[in-house]
């Protein structure tokens, strides 16, 4: 299971750096529209949509990551105060929610994917493509996201302190690890 775990965690990371160049790329060609908009008067409308389509890759690459590393949004406060065993049962039903919620986001995203494939829906913007190419990544992601959950389900079921455990992992403070070692 660990070996899984650890496959799954270096596919996250690579993931996460898509999202990283994705993130650097788009920051060029806004700046390059901007710069060209207002210096040149030279508009760039293919920006905007391209723009669009890498917030939804950047958002559904990096998830998993951020998720594995317990860098997502909580109350830490709060789960703090709780008894240790109440800890882990909050983090096993807000995995097992998570779970639920990302299985079916997988399962109904995967269905509007394949119904662009078949349909052959197109984009009725200025960049003219395949429907597809933009939202392919939703389905995956929220598998990965799916896979992730299960996994921060088993952290919390196997571990006798995972709290702790998840505070090492970002290093004490919320920040990245090099690995998930579950």
């Amino acid at each position: 299971m660990n070996r899984a775990i650890e496959y799954f965690d270096k596919l996250t990371k690579v993931a996460a750096y898509l999202a990283a160049l994705l993130t650097l790329a788009m920051s060029c060609w806004i700046t390059y529209d901007v710069l060209a908009r207002n210096l040149f008067s030279i508009g760039s409308p293919w920006s905007f949509d391209l723009s669009e389509y890498s917030l939804v890759w950047i958002t559904f690459l990096a998830a998993p990551w951020v998720l594995l590393r317990d860098g997502h949004v909580r109350i830490e406060i709060v789960v703090e105060a709780l008894p240790l065993k109440l800890q882990k049962m909050v983090g096993i039903l807000v995995s097992v929610i998570g779970v639920f919620v990302c299985g079916i986001l997988t399962w109904q995203t995967s269905i509007a994917a394949v119904e662009y494939v078949q349909g052959g829906i197109m984009m009725p913007r200025i960049w003219h493509i395949p429907r597809i190419w933009p939202y392919i990544v939703v389905p995956i992601g929220s598998a990965m996201l799916t896979i992730a959950f299960l996994v921060r389900l088993f952290f919390y079921a196997t571990d006798p302190d995972p709290e702790r455990r998840l505070r090492a992992e970002r290093g004490g403070h919320g920040g990245d690890s090099s690995n998930v070692s579950m």
